[in-house]
């Protein structure tokens, strides 16, 4: 047996020395690829977090309850499943305008991964509450641009995008349905809620007077100050604007029966002020507008920034009319209006 020379042991040596090195590293290097594996793994497993702002509690408002259940389908079909992959952080102003403030800072404090915020209201407190959390707003009465929440609709540029209704061109629509109802319609009163605004009121205004219409308007803050507000009623007015507000919607049952009492042909954007009794509704379809939040929401969890998703406005509308109050107001809805309406209670 020939003895292995010095240079072949060292040459020997020094190759198992490199094999065990290979070794060491190839099962080094699985288990930091399985330790990171593991740590994505739990990453995509872990729940994003909505935080869901608004006037309203799931208990109270059986329409937004409602409202609120077709956006978590709507999330679900774009595979955010609410206990799976997604939990929503749900705070309510109850009614209270004043309480917006403390229910956003109570979620930005939970460092929920996007905020929906559900009127004005409840985004003027989301934007004073946090500039870095992504917003996605549905607000019916505000200007976005001029309120500074986003730099264009094209290009928001900040942390703000949603679905937002321009004023102006819509409150010809109420005066419109009521002139087709009241030919010399010439006195109207306006119910209105400071809290969102006042866009919606001053696009009224400017409608009016283009038409030589002379408006009384009441002003409501809260709940209680509804029935002292119709009770102000003064000069004969021929019909009433609900402008739209959280709190308005909310009390769209109890506006109806006042319109009614008081003999008043009455018009809201809310869709189920018609349905409560008032005699015709006009306002986006909610339908369309949740599907478009839905949309916004699961880009924005998907990675996108707020700052380059299109602010959206409402494409699709929807016209109640109750015939059955028509009736008991002794009022004509034209056929034109029948045939242009979704729903018609009879």
């Amino acid at each position: 047996m020939t003895t292995a020379t010095h240079s072949e042991r060292y040459a020997r040596a020094r190759h198992d020395c490199k094999l065990r090195l290979t070794v060491a590293l190839i099962v080094t290097g699985a288990l930091f690829n399985g330790a990171v594996w593991s740590g994505q793994a739990y990453a995509q497993e872990k729940p994003v977090r909505v935080g869901v702002l608004s006037f309203f509690t799931l208990t109270g408002e059986p329409e937004w309850a409602s409202d609120f259940e077709r956006l978590r389908r709507n999330l679900a079909d774009q595979g955010w499943i609410a206990g799976k992959n997604i939990v929503f952080e749900y705070r309510s102003a109850k009614g209270e305008p004043s309480q917006f403030e403390a229910a956003a800072t109570a979620l930005v404090g939970l460092d929920v991964d996007v905020i929906l915020a559900n009127s004005a209201p409840a985004l003027r407190a989301a934007h004073a509450a946090t500039r870095t959390i992504p917003i996605v707003a549905t607000d019916y009465t505000t200007d976005p641009v001029a309120e500074g929440y986003v730099e264009n609709f094209a290009q928001p540029g900040g942390n703000v995008t949603g679905v937002f209704l321009g004023a102006p061109e819509f409150a010809g629509k109420w005066f419109e349905l009521l002139q087709s109802m009241i030919p010399d319609l010439s006195r109207v009163a306006v119910l209105w809620d400071p809290a969102p605004g006042a866009n919606h009121l001053e696009a009224v205004r400017f409608v009016a007077d283009s038409l030589g219409i002379k408006l009384q308007v009441l002003e409501v803050r809260k709940a209680s100050d509804i029935d002292l507000a119709f009770n102000a009623l003064s000069g004969s007015p021929q019909a009433i604007v609900i402008l739209p507000s959280p709190m308005n919607w909310w009390q769209s049952a109890r506006l109806a029966r006042l319109a009614l009492e008081y003999r008043l042909p009455a018009t809201s954007m809310a869709p189920h002020f018609a349905n409560a009794g008032g005699v015709i509704s006009y306002g986006p379809d909610l339908t369309w507008d949740d599907e478009r939040i839905a949309a916004l929401l699961a880009k924005i969890l998907g990675g996108a920034r707020p700052a380059d998703l299109p602010v959206e406005r409402p494409r699709k509308f929807q016209l109640v009319v109750n015939l059955k109050t028509a009736k008991a107001l002794g009022i004509t809805i034209p056929h034109s209006i029948l045939l242009r309406a979704d729903e018609v209670i009879r």
